[in-house]
């Protein structure tokens, strides 16, 4: 089946699978997961692990639409109402799950470098399944506006934690003499400070171009145009691809408001069929086997992570002092858990290869506990993000 016959068919039976979540009041993102489990290697192998490699730069791409679009939505008016709290709320529910789950697995295993390395992965939150619940239920209310911003500021500080702890780790398997704190400064600084000097450059560039364009259409041309750029240079130079095209469209939502509007709305309106794509891809590469591998660490760290991130986020909230719907229902909204979580387990299980045999038994099991709790966190995360804004009323469709 060649690419075009392959991606017409997914499409086709995504669309049906749609229409029927509708049908059930479920999230359709569930759906086109269960989709791509059908036709992955779980399934009928349309999609095999290989054919999801080739399509790696679909995802990446899938993933700048939607930091640019969480940019977006994080207007001046809005950072300076709820900026603050966006960070606090971001530190803590971060440090909470990665705390708890640390805990929790170090006491179940007494390995340290294994509870290091899931404590650290245990943070990042998977923007992608809880915008696309947002867009389909057309939430608009400060839990939806915090929320945004949660899930963007989300990866970076997960790269953080995630860069120091696993540093911390290789000492412990012996995989480097020493723990090498400027090393691991560097490299976060490079990482974030990257990307944020990548989308700002960017988003100047965009904003200034748009003073001489008229055509609403090749203004939606450029935007498209620059999110091609920005994701292509994020992943040439190794930096935050979400953060990059997030930041990028902070400053173009917030240099030109009333001239980007229509190119948002617009990237909105077309970008459909991409996160279908996106996340039937993320559904084909899961092995249901992976759930029967997971064992107690696997269930230990699910329900650890839950628990933090729900707590942390309701802490973070009530010291932030928001209002009582947004501390009772931000913490439901972050569980799920995808692609930033999945790219770092294989870095390291890549990275760890190269060393010895603890090293690459830790690798391979970081990669194997990831893959399958993905799995249970695609599914829970989008149902708990539904029920919580209706819970907080700022949906506007029927439910």
């Amino acid at each position: 089946m060649n690419i075009l016959l392959l991606f017409g068919s997914t499409l086709f039976i995504t669309l049906i699978v749609s229409f029927l979540f509708n049908y059930l009041k479920l999230p359709q993102v569930i759906g086109y997961i269960l989709v791509g489990i059908l036709l992955g290697v779980s399934g009928v192998e349309l999609f095999d692990l290989n054919e999801v490699k080739n399509l790696t730069m679909l995802t990446y791409f899938a993933l700048a639409m939607i930091g640019f679009s969480i940019g977006g939505e994080l207007r001046w008016a809005r950072l300076k109402r709820f900026g603050s709290s966006i960070l606090i709320i971001t530190f803590f529910e971060s440090a909470f799950s990665c705390f708890a789950v640390f805990i929790a697995i170090y006491f179940l295993t007494f390995n340290l470098p294994l509870a290091l390395l899931l404590g650290g992965l245990a943070c990042a939150t998977a923007p992608g399944g809880t915008t696309n619940v947002i867009q389909e239920y057309k939430a608009r209310g400060q839990l939806t506006s915090t929320l945004y911003g949660v899930v963007g500021a989300d990866d970076a500080l997960a790269i953080i934690f995630f860069a120091f702890l696993s540093g911390i780790a290789k000492v412990l398997v012996g995989a480097v003499d020493s723990f090498n704190f400027i090393h691991m400064l560097a490299h976060v600084l490079t990482d974030i400070g990257g990307a944020l000097l990548l989308g700002i450059i960017l988003g100047l560039i965009i904003s200034i171009w748009m003073l001489y364009i008229r055509s609403l259409d090749v203004r939606h041309l450029m935007t498209l145009t620059f999110i091609f750029i920005c994701s292509g240079l994020a992943v040439a130079l190794n930096v935050s691809l979400i953060l990059s095209t997030m930041v990028m469209g902070i400053v173009v939502a917030n240099i030109r408001p009333h001239r980007a509007r229509s190119c948002f709305v617009s990237l909105q309106s077309i970008s459909a069929p991409l996160y279908m794509l996106f996340f039937v891809l993320i559904g084909a590469r899961l092995d249901y086997k992976l759930l029967l591998a997971m064992g107690s660490i696997g269930i230990i760290y699910f329900i650890f992570r839950l628990f933090g991130k729900y707590f942390g986020a309701f802490t973070g909230a009530y010291i932030a002092n928001v209002p009582d719907k947004v501390r009772q229902n931000i913490g439901l909204c972050l569980f799920s858990q995808a692609g930033v979580a999945i790219g770092l387990a294989l870095s390291i299980d890549i990275e760890f290869s190269k060393y010895n045999i603890e090293a690459q038994q830790l690798g391979a099991t970081i990669v194997t506990i990831i893959t399958a709790s993905t799995l249970i966190f695609q599914i829970v995360g989008p149902i708990m993000t539904k029920y919580a804004l209706f819970k907080a009323k700022e949906t506007h469709v029927e439910e």
